[in-house]
């Protein structure tokens, strides 16, 4: 993650106010909370400051639910590996960006997608060891 202010410059912490990511000479220190230059000032005013809201729903992360979840039925073998990378895509993406949602539904992915490929896997096993 680079600083919103300085996109050479690899981001130290996110602001407690917009929770942007900022490097460590954009950030101020008020009452034990990281401030970016704009938050910092409606701190100062005692005016509230609310970090924004996760408002955008990750494509990716509803995407990897889908695959786990039909996974679980039919070409789970294929389905799960697609659905644990774009799960770890869309993990990747919303740390990224404070404003997609979907964390959750990413989490959810990965734990049903493991879970499944498990079970595809040891089902194939039984059976080409009965078969032989």
């Amino acid at each position: 993650m680079n600083c919103k202010n300085h996109p050479a410059v690899l981001a130290t912490d996110r602001c407690a106010g917009c929770a942007e990511s900022f490097c460590g000479d954009c950030l101020v220190s008020i009452q034990g909370r990281r401030y970016c230059g704009s938050c910092k000032v409606m701190a100062l005013n005692g005016q509230p400051v609310v970090a924004r809201e996760a408002t955008i729903p990750c494509k990716e992360a509803n995407e990897a639910l889908t695959y786990a979840i039909i996974g679980i039925f039919c070409f789970g073998i294929i389905l799960e590996p697609i659905a644990l990378v774009k799960a770890s895509k869309a993990k990747k993406m919303i740390a990224m960006n404070p404003q997609l949602a979907g964390s959750g539904k990413a989490t959810a992915a990965v734990i049903i997608a493991t879970v499944a490929l498990l079970l595809w896997i040891i089902g194939i096993l039984v059976r080409v060891t009965q078969a032989a």
